[in-house]
């Protein structure tokens, strides 16, 4: 039969299928996941060969601005610590903010397109966070980053777990990924943005990760919040009020979508974003776990 694989729940619908992919939605733990889930070798293929992300080439000056958010939270929850391990590391944006603020990196990128694009940066490997951890066991870090990794990821609780082991002391893990107890999905539906499978396999809550984590030993969660973007206002705006931006005279159109981004998406949409993540249910959840 079956169950939530979080939190071994039977209470599981159907969702929604995409690509020949059928989602279920734990309603007991809040969590949405692939079943089948692809074996560890088809995802490791597809990362190691088919792997793209595209969108990451226009998001430079987005994802510096949000490394140095991360980077100064890590130092504050741990200011003697330097060393930090990557995982997932993509186009390497995040680890050169974080060498320009003197930390001692170290990448981990598994796609080896993204790999040879950012093999420029020093102390950046084309390998598998599960190939890495069993080969070098013994070198610690103070600080782990896994940024949108652990819903990619067949065993996201056995990563977090040898991400664990590989801290130091009152080292960091910061773990971000989608929300799906949040006002994006509420909205969206079936048609919600991280719906992209095989890419993602999870989505979880604040609450299946609270339950992921609750039999780890020697952590402690010190910090966990929401954050959107504006273009996620945007969205659920257009599909609450079924905005539809198309019209019949393409000039008026043009001058329409003008208008519209420069009054809404570049002006008022950015004041109004922060209100998402109220009560904890923006669209991206982030948290700092320290290593007792």
């Amino acid at each position: 039969m079956l169950h939530c694989k979080i939190c071994h729940h039977l209470l599981v619908k159907y969702f929604y299928e995409i690509k020949n992919f059928n989602y279920f939605l734990c309603q007991n733990c809040q969590t949405l996941f692939l079943f089948p889930l692809p074996t560890e070798k088809k995802i490791s293929n597809y990362y190691q060969k088919n792997f793209k992300y595209e969108a990451g080439l226009s998001e430079k000056k987005r994802i510096c601005q949000r490394a140095q958010i991360i980077l100064k939270n890590l130092i504050r929850l741990y200011p003697n610590g330097k060393s930090l391990l990557d995982v997932g590391s993509g186009f390497g944006y995040f680890l050169e903010e974080a060498k320009k603020n003197n930390f001692k990196i170290l990448g981990l990128e598994p796609s080896k397109e993204l790999f040879s694009i950012n093999r420029f940066i020093k102390n950046i490997k084309n390998i598998t966070f599960e190939d890495y951890s069993k080969r070098n066991n013994k070198k610690k870090f103070d600080f782990i980053t896994l940024i949108h990794v652990i819903e990619h990821l067949n065993n996201p609780k056995q990563t977090i777990q040898s991400a664990i082991k590989l801290l130091n002391s009152n080292g960091i893990l910061y773990i971000e990924t989608p929300n799906l107890n949040s006002h994006l999905f509420w909205t969206e539906k079936e048609d919600y943005t991280f719906l992209t499978p095989p890419d993602h396999l999870w989505i979880f809550s604040i609450k299946s990760l609270k339950t992921m984590l609750r039999d780890i030993s020697l952590i402690e969660i010190v910090k966990t919040s929401t954050y959107s973007y504006s273009e996620h206002l945007m969205g659920i705006i257009k599909r609450k009020f079924q905005i539809n931006t198309k019209t019949q005279n393409p000039n008026k159109q043009n001058i329409s979508k003008k208008l519209k981004y420069s009054l809404f998406d570049k002006t008022l949409a950015p004041l109004f974003t922060p209100i998402l993540n109220l009560g904890g249910y923006g669209s991206i959840l982030e948290l700092y776990i320290k290593k007792k």
